[in-house]
């Protein structure tokens, strides 16, 4: 058994063996393989830069081309701020043009430079300021596009939805909101959804940190603020609401802070954990307080040589000291943990030293010597520039005007500083005398600057640096002007309710016999009654006339014969509704009449009033829009005839600035206008005025409300006749009542947006 067990491990160790050969070979095969691939790309993605050529497209772009013999693929790049370069590395590139500098002056660029190393070849674009590029494969070599300009359409911020509950829920929802505090004494923030595909953005802005849902609902029992103060968290409260069609939740922390948030399945979770500040955090703090950011050290000398101080220093921090041989003197220095830079502070102030860094040197002399020293170097590149030869250049202006640049350049002055004795002091006192010149300090003694307003460009006459001076600051100038779209939406809604009821009473009568109590036979004759003296005249007349049968006064005319006139009146010009009919009538031997006419009428209106002025207009630009009518009234005086005109326009004057952080400060002014009407044209007629001014911060793109007036108005009245109005239900007859309800609100909606500039790239 043992010897079979042998000979199986024998037989299994020389097929591992083998299988390790097998496998050596083909690794090695392999490695040859890739050895001959790598070196016949390399063979084939060789090419030569012949030229590079380069035009002005619109909007003071610049294209540069590199003519090359073949492509070697997409070129590595990297950019730097100061100073401003681009630089493209073109792996199994050489350079075959004889020149390795291209000067171009034009929009943003300066010169290209193209260097050939072993294994590439660098192209270094020299800017004026940062730009951005695009570098593209042409027919013969690369294209590469230096754009004016550092907004790009793809990092614009879109405009918020309207803030308003939407008509059409979407499904993903809020089912649950929960906070704890985590081990860490910091909060835990729980939200529970019904669908884990929900976008959530969570961003820290003024102390706040907010958190979006994009496209869930909250339901209306988790709408509302959770006070969280008493779980000792820095989260303080946390407000829950829908924000158009999305869930936002507001965080107010307090302290310091950090904040981490994920998302696992349907849970979303954030946490807010406090920093705990050790004594070095609170010691680097203070420090930073006051200027100082060095590493701490402890120094204690006693009577020690300057010089040799300044050595432990540079020999504790690493960076090269140069000393001055007017440095001289011992100190005795005593400190513990400080930090270096603050050390050397207190040794020059101690000696009268001064220093000027220049990268990793420092440079360590007495004051008196290095302002020497720089004075001798200013009146020396003086007198270069007073004697260098003038260039002439002219620099095109895209987007301002060339005369507000030109009045920017010529309004900064040289200030002249000089030192004279203060009056009414002794002991050497002194204060400076700054005065002011007519020279300018951007250019020289001799340059000058003029404006073309037909080209909108400058001609620039000056040395050479100075103009390079120049332009760098006219490129940061010259800039395109972001704009805002600004949308008002004036809303004014009314609803009115009035009811008028009332009655009209008469009675008249004539008998040819008015018979008395205990009279008999009597004949005292004719008696004639009525409501009014109109009334009577009638019947009176209609007595004396031949034609049989009286004529009583029923006529609907004010007064008549009426005892009672209290009818409805008329709503806006309309006359009420009324009944009339005759509640006694007898023959006209004996004749009695009583007429009772019953009016009402009732008016109900809703109405709603929509205006929406829009503009475009520049940052920091005021603009004005105004839509309305004029009228022109003659006004009658005691001597003379006058004649004025009064205009009742809907106008919006606003002047937006747009903020870093794309938010927009508006300075409105809103104003809607409308003439009262006035029957008498000779009378000039009143307005009534709607007028709102403030300022706001507002998102892009968000609806907010800048102002609103409520006004209700409520009347009642009763006109009836003393005593008999107000018998029950037959004072109904005797009075009249009226009643006006109305409700008038108005309502300004802002949105400001921000429009980015769209880039023709082609």
């Amino acid at each position: 058994m043992r010897a079979r067990q042998k000979n199986s491990l024998y037989s299994y160790k020389q097929r591992l063996d083998s299988s390790m050969r097998a496998c050596s070979k083909i690794k090695a095969s392999l490695a040859w393989l890739l050895v001959f691939a790598a070196s016949h790309a390399t063979a084939q993605n060789t090419a030569t830069l012949n030229d590079v050529v380069f035009s002005k497209l619109a909007g003071d772009n610049v294209q540069i081309n590199l003519v090359t013999d073949a492509m070697v693929g997409e070129p590595g790049s990297f950019s730097t701020d100061n100073p401003a370069r681009i630089a493209l590395d073109f792996f199994g590139m050489k350079k075959g043009m004889a020149e390795s500098v291209v000067e171009i002056d034009a929009g943003p660029v300066d010169s290209v430079v193209a260097v050939e190393t072993p294994d590439r070849t660098r192209v270094i674009i020299n800017l004026f300021d940062t730009a951005r590029y695009e570098v593209v494969e042409a027919e013969n070599g690369y294209a590469i596009t230096v754009f004016n300009t550092t907004y790009d359409d793809t990092a614009r911020t879109e405009p918020k939805p309207f803030a308003a509950r939407p008509d059409v829920l979407p499904d993903t929802e809020v089912t649950n909101i929960d906070f704890r505090r985590s081990e860490a004494g910091g909060g835990s923030l729980t939200i529970d959804l019904n669908d884990d595909s929900v976008t959530i953005d969570t961003r820290e802005r003024d102390g706040e940190i907010v958190v979006d849902m994009l496209g869930a609902t909250l339901p209306p029992e988790l709408e509302r603020r959770l006070d969280v103060v008493d779980f000792a968290t820095p989260v303080q409260t946390i407000d829950a609401f829908q924000n158009a069609d999305n869930v936002r939740l507001v965080i107010i922390p307090t302290g310091k802070y950090q904040h981490l948030s994920f998302q696992a399945g349907n849970r979303f979770t954030l946490v807010v954990d406090p920093i705990i500040q050790t004594a070095e955090d609170l010691k680097a703090e203070a420090d930073a307080e006051l200027g100082y950011a060095g590493e701490r050290l402890s120094i204690n000398f006693q009577k020690i040589e300057v010089r040799a101080a300044l050595a432990v220093i540079a020999d504790f921090t690493g960076i090269n000291f140069v000393t001055s041989d007017s440095v001289q003197g011992e100190i005795t220095i005593n400190l513990q943990d400080v930090p270096w830079d603050q050390a050397l502070d207190v040794i020059m102030k101690t000696k009268g030293l001064a220093k000027r860094e220049n990268g990793n040197v420092i440079w360590v002399a007495p004051a008196q010597e290095i302002a020497k020293i720089e004075e001798d170097e200013l009146k020396a590149n003086a007198v270069v520039a007073e004697f260098a030869p003038l260039v002439s250049e002219i620099i095109q202006i895209n987007y301002a005007k060339a005369k507000d640049i030109a009045d920017v350049i010529k309004s900064i002055k040289v200030v002249r500083q000089g030192q004279t004795a203060a009056s009414g002091f002794t002991g050497g006192a002194s204060a400076f005398n700054v005065t002011e010149t007519d020279k300018n300090s951007l250019l020289t003694a001799r340059g000058s600057v003029t404006v073309d307003e037909r080209t909108n460009s400058l001609l620039v006459q000056d040395i050479a640096e100075k103009i390079k001076e120049l332009r760098q600051v006219i490129t940061k100038l010259d800039k395109p002007v972001r704009q805002v779209l600004i949308e008002t939406r004036i809303v004014e809604a009314s609803d009115t309710f009035s009811r008028e009821l009332g009655a009209r009473l008469g009675f008249q009568r004539i008998t040819d016999n008015a018979q008395f109590p205990g009279a008999s036979g009597s004949n005292i004759g004719e008696f004639v009654g009525s409501g009014t003296t109109e009334g009577l005249t009638v019947i009176q007349n209609s007595q004396i006339d031949d034609e049989p049968g009286l004529i009583f006064d029923n006529s609907r005319g004010a007064p008549g014969g009426l005892a009672v006139d209290l009818g409805a009146n008329g709503i806006d010009g309309n006359l009420p509704a009324s009944y009339a009919f005759d509640i006694f009538r007898a023959g006209t031997g004996f004749a009695h009449l009583i007429t009772l006419e019953l009016s009402a009428l009732e008016a109900d209106g809703r109405g709603k009033i929509v205006a929406s002025p829009r503009l475009i207009t520049a940052n920091q630009k005021e603009a004005i829009i105004k839509q309305g009518e004029e009228r022109v009234f003659t006004v009658v005086g005691d001597d003379d005839v006058e004649v004025e005109t009064k205009e009742a326009v809907l106008a919006l004057e606003v002047t937006p600035q747009i903020t870093p952080d794309d938010r927009v400060v508006l300075d409105v002014k809103v104003t809607q206008d409308a003439f009262i009407p006035n029957a008498d044209q000779n009378v000039a007629a009143a307005l009534r005025r709607k007028e709102i001014v403030t300022q706001v911060l507002a998102d892009n793109g968000e609806t907010i409300v800048i102002g609103g007036i409520y006004q209700e108005e409520s009347s009642e009245g009763v006109t009836k006749v003393p005593i008999l109005g107000d018998i029950p239900f037959l004072g109904n007859l005797f009075k009249k009542k009226s009643a006006r309800d109305s409700r008038v609100e108005l309502l300004i909606f802002l949105t400001p947006k921000i429009i980015s500039p769209k880039l023709n790239l082609g």
